[in-house]
């Protein structure tokens, strides 16, 4: 591949990142869905939704934050009741799984976004969109399999 696509590749990824990070973007979401939860709390919801119940910890690997930052974000997200512990039957290890309640506000705001991408993607012909989406699936796998070999 020439280096002019991956620097084109490269710009590309940075700037849907920084999109979908933004401030502005929560803020629209937030409007969107009428939930007053920040970005950290939506991940988590999308995290328990997506694996299922996590240990603390787990949930903090993966979302690649502090155990004491995964530790207040869960705590808030258990008083507004979307999401609970689970203790193993042993009693040593606590898990936190999305509730039915959780599980709402997170698929009120998947489709919200999905709505926006949508939006994004509306003068892409639907031929293309397939193609975008095999070829950003394939970069995920490619991603993870470079990850792991080193």
């Amino acid at each position: 591949m020439q280096q002019d696509d991956l620097q084109r590749i490269s710009r590309a990824i940075g700037g849907l990142m920084r999109v979908a990070e933004s401030e502005r973007v929560h803020a629209a979401r937030q409007r969107g869905t009428g939930i007053e939860l920040s970005r950290t709390e939506v991940r988590f919801l999308a995290v328990v939704n997506d694996l299922g119940p996590l240990p603390v910890t787990a949930l903090g690997s993966v979302l690649h934050l502090s155990q004491p930052t995964a530790s207040r974000t869960l705590r808030r997200l258990e008083d507004e009741g979307l999401v609970e512990r689970h203790t193993d039957t042993d009693g040593r290890v606590v898990r936190f799984g999305i509730t039915a309640s959780g599980r709402r506000v997170w698929q009120r705001f998947e489709a919200f976004m999905a709505q926006q991408l949508d939006e994004s993607l509306a003068t892409m012909p639907p031929d293309r969109r397939r193609e975008l989406a095999d070829l950003l699936e394939q970069l995920v796998e490619g991603t993870h399999g470079a990850a792991e070999e080193t």
